[in-house]
């Protein structure tokens, strides 16, 4: 989901992002994933939730909803939290932002740990923005058996091309699909939410990125089906060839 945070509002903001994950919902969508600090944040944290309304469209549609990247208080201490809902509505558990960006180190504590998350038949990891510039991230959760990576970000309207480079190394070097939305409030941030997943060349065995961009100015849903056993097996074949007795440095 590419959404756009309405300043002046927190209840506004959380109103239009859960009537547009309905509309996901709707249109048969299995897993549904908002970007990063898409609420307003005059206050933090905010002094609206909005995973209650979130709840509510992954248990009426039996959806896993990826909440984005948002402030929580967790025991004292403030996170960047993305948290995780499973079909059921209930929390399956949040996964804090690791690498914090500039000014976020000053607000909150960084997370320690990549999480999978085991939902319906597959597994998922949570890359939080800045995460998905380092590849050891992307790495150990799809070591960890990640069948997909979703990475709820928010990109400024220069740092557009190379996320996308990131987004789309981070797809090809571990042979998984990467959901990547981003928000939209100009003029700073202009949205190119993207899906990056995988299509194989069978004469060649070539893969090749397949990337499905939302380029519309506007808040939007960009749905990809993604082949998760292409990539499993893709992954499996690749991952054979390591050598890590050569991935040594002192």
């Amino acid at each position: 989901m590419q959404t756009r945070p309405v300043a002046t509002s927190v209840k506004e903001t959380i109103f239009r992002a859960v009537k547009q994950a309905k509309q996901a919902a709707e249109r048969e969508a299995d897993i549904i994933c908002l970007p990063e600090h898409w609420l307003p944040e005059k206050t933090i944290p905010s002094p609206m939730s909005p995973i209650p309304g979130l709840q509510s469209i992954a248990e009426e549609y039996g959806v896993v909803v990826v909440g984005g990247a948002f402030y929580e208080k967790a025991k004292g201490r403030l996170y960047l939290n993305s948290p995780v809902i499973g079909r059921d509505g209930e929390i399956v558990g949040r996964q804090p932002k690791v690498h914090l960006f500039h000014f976020e180190k000053k607000i909150a504590h960084p997370g320690n740990d990549y999480k999978i998350f085991q939902l319906d038949g597959f597994k998922i990891g949570v890359l939080v923005c800045y995460d998905v510039d380092f590849p050891e991230a992307s790495r150990i959760l799809t070591f960890r058996g990640a069948d997909l990576l979703m990475c709820p970000s928010r990109i400024v309207r220069q740092g557009i091309e190379p996320w996308r480079q990131y987004v789309t190394i981070r797809s090809l070097e571990n042979r998984i699909a990467v959901v990547a939305p981003n928000v939209y409030s100009p003029p700073m941030f202009t949205g190119y939410s993207m899906i990056v997943s995988l299509k194989e060349d069978p004469k060649m065995r070539i893969s090749h990125p397949r990337m499905h961009v939302f380029k519309e100015r506007r808040e939007g849903i960009v749905i990809e089906d993604i082949d998760l056993a292409l990539h499993a097996r893709l992954r499996k074949e690749r991952f054979a060839d390591r050598r890590p007795e050569t991935y040594v440095w002192n």
